[in-house]
Order: structure tokens, then C-alpha cells, then sequence
């Protein structure tokens, strides 16, 4: 059984990647209640714990999606088109703040996110 998931994992690398690094986002941004700060009017929802825990179901279901092999092709795609957008959505908000607000920091982030983009396009197009 472990040899089958490791197999699974082996095969697909790029989505269990993705699915860990959403996660970490996810939990990164539940435990910190402060990210987002621009504009003013809109930070109580940027930081809402719900979106922040969707984001962390995501990539939990597409991890288990690589795991157990993708048995449901349609399940597979549905999970990566919906981390895809989550993912670019995210980087999209972290360059304006980047840009408007003036902070810079943020750019290493927007990195990692564009990184994790590039690892679902890859898996989206492996299967």
C-alpha cells in the first residue's frame, strides 16, 4: 500500500507539490490575521478565516486527488482549475499591494504563487 502511494505521489509530483504549497498558504494566511491591509474599506473581508480555510480545503483535496492516483478524472480537473484561480486571484492581490501600497515585501510571495501556477499548469496538462 505505501509503495502504491508513493508510486501515486511519483506520478503526480507537480499536483502534490502544488496541493502542499496550498495549503501552506492557506494555514500561512489563517494564522495571520493582519496580511492584508489595503485598501482599508476591504481588509475585514480579505482576511476572512472562511476564504482562508477554503483555500486550505482546496489544496488539501487536490493533494489527496494526487495521492490516490486521480482515480476521478473530472474531480482532478475541477480541483486544479479551482486552485488555479485561487492562486492567480491571490497573486493578483498581492502585486496591487505590492504596487499601491508600496509594499514591496510582498513581492517574494507573488514568486511563490506564480511558481505554484506554473505547477498546476503542469499537471493540468500531464493529465
Amino acid at each position: 500500500m505505501l509503495r502504491r502511494l508513493c508510486h501515486n505521489i511519483d506520478n503526480n509530483f507537480e499536483q502534490f507539490l502544488a496541493g502542499a504549497g496550498i495549503i501552506a498558504i492557506g494555514v500561512s494566511l489563517w494564522i495571520d490575521r493582519k496580511y492584508f491591509f489595503w485598501p482599508p474599506e476591504l481588509t475585514q473581508a480579505m482576511n476572512d478565516q472562511r476564504l482562508d480555510i477554503i483555500i486550505t480545503v482546496l489544496g488539501l483535496g487536490l493533494l489527496i486527488m494526487a495521492i490516490t492516483g486521480n482515480k476521478s478524472k473530472s474531480w482532478e480537473q475541477i480541483f486544479l482549475i479551482l486552485c488555479g484561480s485561487v492562486i492567480c486571484m491571490l497573486a493578483f492581490t498581492q502585486i496591487w499591494h505590492a504596487n499601491l501600497a508600496g509594499q514591496t515585501q510582498m513581492a517574494h510571495t507573488v514568486i511563490g504563487d506564480a511558481l505554484i501556477f506554473i505547477l498546476i499548469i503542469r499537471a493540468a496538462w500531464k493529465s
